[in-house]
């Protein structure tokens, strides 16, 4: 219905200039208000394809003839402002699609990283409240025996079940550190000895010391002073640390079987504590892993030990290291600062401090 463009080859339709006239003026008019309200890429390249619309639009007037130069760049144009939407189109399904593909790339690690840290928590229970459990599991096997005996011994039946008891009620404390390292609030702070906290640890181990005939050396620093932190928590790290010396020794009854102790203060501010063993020490290419989350030189380990021992130390302003030991075993290095340095730290004010105040 419109006119024709051209009467032959080189005669323009005088007709067609009006209708182009007007179509310009309307492509003019869309693309202001299009550039004026644009608020997405695709009407950014819908503005594009206006443009060449309107350039469309301008040229047709300008042309003379068929078969010019304006003439093949007029259905170039043509070519591009068609296409380019469509382009944009592509291009914007590909953008959404890679969008949907990384978020839900994203909501299976999250989903992953959940469940990773279930299994840390409930790795993180089994691992520590196993040797508690395994305590009251031996010491009610005990009284039972001494019970059911043929001449029955009340006396070590009820030191036993006094023993059960108080390891239940280890294991219920142990339950309640686990809960607390994992919570986000503060946890309860008071003042202990190191010393007294070795010294009862070791004897809670008592029983596997002497079952696997291993030989305890304490060499303890009686004017240490006392630290500041959870005495639970302070408690599972000497424990995993002795646990795990114990069961460096393996199944090999000719190496002399020895784990030492000491204590000390090397400054004014910390105390040190080193636990050494003869056992089959820790390789050199796995030193720097031992501490790592899942990361085990057992078969039977769970990986978390070390790593939850590292994670109570340091929330104790402390620092927890390893090195070869001197005689072909391992030495660990505990370094906690001392009650008083450590309520310095905390209330001791720093200079932005003071400035804030």
């Amino acid at each position: 219905m419109l006119p024709s463009q051209f009467l032959n080859r080189s005669d323009v339709n005088a007709n067609v200039l009006p209708v182009q006239a007007v179509i310009s003026a309307l492509f003019l008019v869309a693309t202001v208000m299009l550039f004026r309200n644009r608020g997405s890429v695709l009407d950014l390249w819908l503005l594009v394809a206006f443009s060449g619309w309107l350039i469309q639009s301008l040229l047709i007037l300008t042309l003379q003839g068929r078969f010019t130069l304006g003439w093949y760049c007029l259905f170039v144009i043509m070519l591009f402002s068609h296409l380019v939407v469509l382009l944009a189109l592509i291009a914007e399904s590909n953008r959404l699609y890679a969008r949907l593909a990384l978020s839900t790339a994203a909501r299976n690690r999250e989903r992953d990283a959940r469940l990773m840290s279930m299994d840390a928590v409930a790795a993180a229970i089994a691992h520590e409240a196993g040797q508690p459990l395994s305590a009251v599991m031996l010491n009610a096997n005990a009284s039972l025996k001494w019970l059911t005996h043929a001449r029955p011994n009340r006396e070590k039946a009820i030191s036993s079940l006094r023993a059960t008891i108080d390891d239940g009620r280890r294991t219920f404390d142990v339950i309640k550190s686990i809960r607390a390292m994992f919570a986000t609030g503060p946890g309860t702070s008071t003042q202990f000895s190191l010393n007294d906290l070795v010294r009862e640890t070791s004897s809670l181990l008592d029983r596997e010391l002497t079952a696997t005939k291993v030989s305890l050396e304490l060499d303890l620093d009686e004017e240490l002073p006392p630290i500041s932190g959870s005495r639970v928590q302070i408690q599972r790290v000497l424990i995993n640390l002795l646990t795990n010396a114990i069961e460096s020794f393996g199944a090999n009854r000719f190496k002399p079987r020895r784990i030492a102790i000491r204590t000390s203060r090397p400054d004014s501010q910390d105390v040190l504590l080193q636990l050494s063993d003869t056992g089959a020490g820790i390789a050199p290419d796995k030193m720097a892993r031992i501490f790592d989350a899942f990361f085990t030189t057992k078969s039977t380990g769970t990986g978390l030990g070390l790593s939850l021992c590292r994670t109570i130390v340091e929330e104790h302003g402390g620092h927890l290291w390893a090195s070869s030991g001197e005689e072909h075993g391992a030495t660990f290095h505990l370094r906690l600062p001392s009650s008083g340095s450590r309520l310095g730290r905390i209330s001791t004010p720093t200079t932005s401090d003071r400035q804030t105040s």
